[in-house]
């Protein structure tokens, strides 16, 4: 089943008939015992079908033929007797009816309804914070419950509505925790000072630029601003990492002006967020951009010393012979002295640079 209400696929092999169409000794006793061969057929269909969508579906038609085929050919049938099933009709509820006691599914309640919203809204949707998410959280805890899904349309409101009331609960929890101090700081952050352009706001929501003295300034400069209005992260305490970002990234899409016409619940949820994942934004590019800035210098010095030392060979005369002769040396006496080995080869003036080399790289 894919992350969606369940519906029939447009096809099945033959190893997932077996799975999930299969009927055991137990319900092929059940149907048997039923009299005609469109009322057996009929109600084996309905005992399959019930557990694998979740739902009852609205008839036969909308079961693929090679499923009824397999069915009916588990019965002993030559062919599919189901169109003959007289499914709007007090038999057909009678069997629906039978299958369920057999099944122990149900249909559900106005409760279950309400338990299931409740249920998405203050556990699950913790967990799975979008529409698409909870609706598969929402068949599975039916499932679990053998409790019959409603129509998709109504499934679809009430989880709609667990969601809303999710982030209804999650900006108050946010908005009350924030002392009445930091409220007033996060408030000036959306006002445009008379010496400004911009609110800080919109400062704090620019992209870092390239890695530079300068940009690495600006990213510090907004740190401190961030750090200056002074949010703990108790204030988020609970609420999950993906939904802070969600909050954050929404809180990013809108201008000043817009987050200031927000109720104040909804405001100081929405900045808290934004305050506090930006602050781990810009934390990671101050460390980024020093650690460029660091690779550069040592490139740089790195160079610079490679090109002094170049600088000092080339005045010396025959430098690529003299190298030559003191590897020569070294090979043939590798356990020598310097005196005994290599100036008897190449004079020791000569090499007087490496002495100067090594004050200088020392």
């Amino acid at each position: 089943m894919s992350k969606a209400y369940p519906h029939f696929k447009p096809s099945y092999s033959h190893d997932e008939l077996v799975e999930h169409f299969l009927l055991t000794p137990a319900e092929l006793q059940f149907v048997l015992a039923l009299r005609g061969d469109a009322n057996c057929c009929g109600a084996a269909l309905l005992l399959k079908v019930l557990p694998y969508l979740g739902h009852v579906p609205e008839g036969f038609g909308q079961i693929p033929q090679e499923v009824r085929a397999f069915v009916a050919g588990q019965l002993g049938l030559l062919w599919d007797p189901s169109d003959g099933y007289p499914w709007h009709s007090s038999t057909r509820d009678h069997h629906l009816a039978q299958v369920r006691q057999f099944t122990g599914w149900r249909f559900p309640t106005a409760q279950d309804k309400g338990d299931l919203e409740q249920w998405l809204r203050q556990r699950a949707a913790y967990e799975a914070h979008s529409a698409e998410a909870l609706l598969d959280r929402a068949c599975e805890r039916l499932r679990q419950l053998r409790v019959e899904l409603p129509a998709e349309g109504e499934l679809q409101r009430v989880i709609n509505r667990a969601l809303s009331g999710f982030f209804q609960d999650v900006h108050r929890r946010i908005a009350e925790a924030i002392p009445a101090e930091i409220r007033t700081r996060i408030d000036q952050l959306l006002v445009v000072p008379d010496s400004e352009v911009v609110s800080a706001f919109e400062d704090l929501k620019a992209d870092a630029g390239k890695p530079g003295v300068d940009q690495l300034q600006v990213e510090i400069d907004k740190l401190r601003a961030i750090r200056a209005v002074g949010l703990g992260a108790e204030s988020l305490a609970g609420v999950p990492h993906k939904v802070l970002q969600m909050l954050k990234r929404r809180a990013a899409n809108e201008k000043a002006s817009e987050m200031r016409e927000h109720p104040d619940e909804i405001r100081y949820a929405l900045m808290g967020c934004f305050l506090h994942v930006r602050a781990m934004e810009v934390t990671d590019e101050v460390t980024r951009m020093a650690i460029e800035l660091i690779h550069r210098l040592d490139v740089r010095s790195e160079k610079l010393i490679h090109r002094e030392w170049l600088d000092e060979l080339e005045r010396v005369d025959g430098k690529m012979q003299i190298l030559s002769q003191v590897a020569d040396a070294v090979i043939e006496h590798p356990d020598g002295i310097v005196r005994d080995v290599i100036f008897p080869r190449v004079k020791e003036e000569t090499l007087g640079f490496w002495e100067q080399w090594n004050g200088k790289s020392g």
